[in-house]
């Protein structure tokens, strides 16, 4: 049923498929066609019968769906089938030479057919090199050039396609690299470095280990841990490829902020010339037209450049931080997976977050085929409840054994035993009244929309951007009031991290880390540090690429610099051991986010033991983020490090964002009452465990603030609850065309007095009784208090 529905949506599909018929076979139905996509490609497809497995198409989803069949073949039998009728079932191609092609069903497999009269010359070849169904024999692989002289000596017209060498080439290659790979790790198992001397730096055994699989396999996924050394080791895996291989050009693919960072060790510990791809098009177009050995490129250019990285023709391709390529549905993603190269580095510490797409979207770009067809691999492996919702993942050992041949993977805990320890604290702070009442009323407009949504069962556009507005507004406020209203700065986050920087930077003398989600967060944590006389640097998205080597030299090398500001934006990818500290502001959505934050200090080269300080609001939805974030590192144990095949979602759910902000809403607490006075709180270690995330304990009580006390308190909050809601209301009014145009449909001229009139629609509930009555109570109140 999998399979009819796939081929029933390609043939939906093809109506539109091809724009043009380029080339057709003279008088004959079936032959070899040159076609235009709609898109403008232009591919090659082979037409020899009406069945599947009988046709081919150069297009990549024929390559990789399994299924015989193809939009662009089932088109042209669309066109065929209008043209010719029931003559294209009943009339026959007529092979009139051989042919050596690849068959791409569940696996590859180079297939020869014979013409419709073969010479006895050709039916002896086939017997001795291919098996009775007409496949080659894997004996053969290697001398297949012989298998090709001997074929054109008894078939002078005989065909053999480009894929079929293009195939043969990769397999035979990597036999050699496995061959290879063997004899290196046995003399690593021996004690000896058989990598020694690579580069301009000793490799650890197990950097040795990692960069023998990249460069002996040729398209891998460098998986390990971060701070465990991916770039070290896929420089050596590139210097063996330049050997063994000859290759001449390289391109990486990395963060912006990484770009020059890579150059410095490029330059650290290799002798091979390198360039950062940067400025406008004029000045990248010359960068690209004279290539260096490695050529430095970030994501935010490929959309803008892939022309050009065509045209440079690299040997090798090295992703970094290839996390940003796990949305398969991104322009970027997409567009990096156009690009060709013989060889190919992915290294990424997370591959997989929340979702197997996510990891099926990366292996893609190394091997298309490796985990089959996303269709078929997401049916195998996502168990579903009976209305059809994700509630967990089955078979995942199997994903694990199908990924080992070009998926490495090695945790901290495995290859460095004598890693610092880790020590992480949570630290938890109240709301002050100023935070308390936005934050809260922010929640009431979230569960107002969660009703609404439980209601009718669904939520408009504008309802669910409220949801994430409210979301982003409710984690702000945890923060400050500033990043909320830019006017106030209420933050007892902002005063225990006076607290907690003077104890490590001051008086223990360490340098620190501080990260948050937001820029705004950063800045307001630098004005605390300037009152403390306390030098740092800040690095978030917005500051160039050429600038953030030289922030990092700063606070590596200025004994003065003690701390080092970072948004997530700006701290991808950066080595930070010259801290031994490390702040979180906020809990970020995913597991994996947090971990690249730790572990940009925690990481190969510490030297000193890492205290993390982990600064959470009580009775917030920042508590029940950090609950959530234990629960989702569950799938990527169950692929990479568990020997069990399932993970099962009942704990948290794998649900829609409406459903788990419905279950955030669920399991929190009741509104607590607002700190008066935030304390100042001495920090103590909660938890110590190396390279996990601690347990949240339970906070203290905190202190009641008074409720209004009077009647007009009460009613001039409501009254400016309902102001706000009025004003709330009109943003969303507002969203649904430009302001100009709103307000020009409620204003209208006076023709009497020729002046500008606003005019609101009263609603149902509110008639012009109603009305007079409320504004003469309003205006009698005002006349008793004048």
């Amino acid at each position: 049923m999998l399979v009819e529905q796939q081929i029933a949506e390609r043939r939906e599909r093809a109506v539109a498929a091809i724009a043009k018929v380029l080339e057709r076979p003279s008088g004959e139905i079936y032959g070899d066609y040159r076609v235009k996509s709609a898109s403008g490609k232009t591919y090659r497809v082979a037409m020899r019968g009406p069945g599947l497995f009988e046709n081919y198409c150069s297009c990549s989803d024929f390559a990789i769906n399994t299924l015989g069949t193809c939009k662009h073949i089932e088109a042209l039998f669309l066109r065929l089938g209008k043209r010719y009728g029931r003559a294209l079932e009943s009339r026959k191609f007529v092979r009139a030479r051989a042919s050596i092609s690849l068959q791409y069903g569940e696996s590859i497999a180079v297939r020869l057919r014979l013409p419709a009269k073969p010479s006895p010359a050709l039916r002896k070849l086939a017997d001795e090199y291919f098996d009775p169904a007409g496949l080659l024999r894997q004996e053969h692989f290697q001398s297949f050039h012989q298998v090709i002289e001997v074929f054109r000596q008894a078939d002078l017209d005989a065909v053999i396609y480009s894929d079929v060498l293009e195939y043969l080439d990769r397999e035979n290659e990597l036999a050699e690299g496995l061959d290879l790979e063997r004899q290196l790790l046995a003399k690593l198992r021996r004690g000896r470095h058989p990598l020694n001397g690579i580069l301009k730096t000793k490799l650890l055994p197990y950097q040795e280990r990692g960069a023998i699989f990249a460069a002996c396999r040729g398209r891998v996924v460098l998986a390990d841990d971060m701070g465990l050394g991916k770039t070290v080791q896929a420089l050596a895996a590139t210097e063996m490829l330049r050997r063994r291989r000859g290759i001449q050009r390289v391109l990486v693919v990395a963060p912006a902020s990484v770009k020059y960072q890579w150059k410095t060790e490029i330059e650290k510990f290799s002798g091979l010339s390198a360039q950062v791809i940067e400025g406008l098009l004029p000045r990248r177009r010359e960068l690209y037209a004279s290539p260096q050995f490695f050529n430095l490129s970030s994501y935010e250019l490929v959309l803008k450049d892939v022309r050009y990285m065509h045209e440079l023709a690299p040997d090798l391709i090295i992703l970094d931080e290839a996390q940003r390529i796990r949305n398969w549905t991104t322009a970027t993603a997409r567009t990096i997976k156009q690009l060709k190269s013989r060889y190919a580095f992915v290294l990424t510490g997370t591959p997989l977050e929340n979702k197997l797409e996510e990891l099926f979207s990366v292996v893609e770009f190394i091997d298309g085929r490796r985990l089959g067809p996303a269709f078929r691999f997401l049916h195998e492996h996502r168990t579903e409840d009976e209305n059809g919702k994700l509630i967990g993942y089955r078979g995942l050992d199997r994903i694990h054994d199908q990924l080992a041949p070009i998926l490495l993977r090695r945790t901290r805990q495995e290859v460095l035993k004598d890693l610092p320890k880790r020590t992480d604290q949570i630290l938890h702070v109240g709301l002050t009244p100023q935070q308390a009442e936005p934050y809260w009323e922010q929640n009431d407009i979230l569960a107002a929309l969660m009703r609404k949504w439980e209601r009718q069962g669904w939520l408009s556009e504008i309802d669910q951007k409220r949801v994430l507005c409210c979301l982003q507004n409710m984690r702000m406020l945890c923060n400050s009031t500033f990043l909320f209203d830019k006017q106030t700065n209420h933050s007892p986050k902002l005063a225990e991290f006076r607290e907690i920087v003077r104890e490590l930077a001051i008086e223990e003398g360490r340098k620190v880390v501080v990260f948050s989600e937001y820029e705004r967060m950063t800045h307001l944590a630098g004005e605390e540090l300037e009152k403390l006389g306390i030098g740092f640097v800040s690095l978030h998205g917005s500051v160039p690429s050429r600038d953030r080597g030289a922030l990092m030299e700063k606070f590596r090398h200025d004994a003065d610099c003690r701390v080092f500001l970072s948004t997530d934006a700006g701290g991808v990818g950066l080595n930070l051991q010259a801290a031994s500290a490390v702040v979180n502001f906020e809990p970020p959505w995913n597991p994996a986010r947090l971990e690249q934050r730790i572990g940009r200090v925690h990481r190969l080269g510490q030297s000193r033991p890492v205290h993390v300080v982990h600064l959470l609001t009580k009775d917030s939805i920042e508590e029940r983020v950090w609950e959530t974030l234990k629960l989702k590192k569950s799938l990527f144990a169950g692929v990479f490090d568990s020997p069990t095949g399932e993970v099962s979602f009942a704990a948290l759910g794998r649900k829609s964002i409406l459903q788990v902000v419905k279950e955030i809403f669920a399991n929190q607490p009741g509104r607590p009452k607002p700190l008066i006075d935030q304390p100042t709180t001495k920090a103590v270690p909660i938890q110590s465990i190396p390279g996990s995330i601690p347990a949240a304990a339970s906070p203290a009580a905190a202190p009641a603030a008074a409720a209004p006390s009077t009647e007009f308190e009460q009613a001039a909050a409501g009254l400016i609850e309902t102001g706000v809601r009025f004003l709330e209301s009109l943003a969303v009014v507002a969203q649904n065309a430009p302001v100009d145009e709103t307000l020009s449909n409620l204003v209208s001229l006076d023709p009497r007095t020729n002046r500008p009139v606003l005019s609101i629609p009263l609603p149902k509930s509110v008639d012009q009784n109603r009305l007079v009555r409320a504004l003469s109570a309003v205006l009698g109140a005002f006349g008793r208090s004048a």
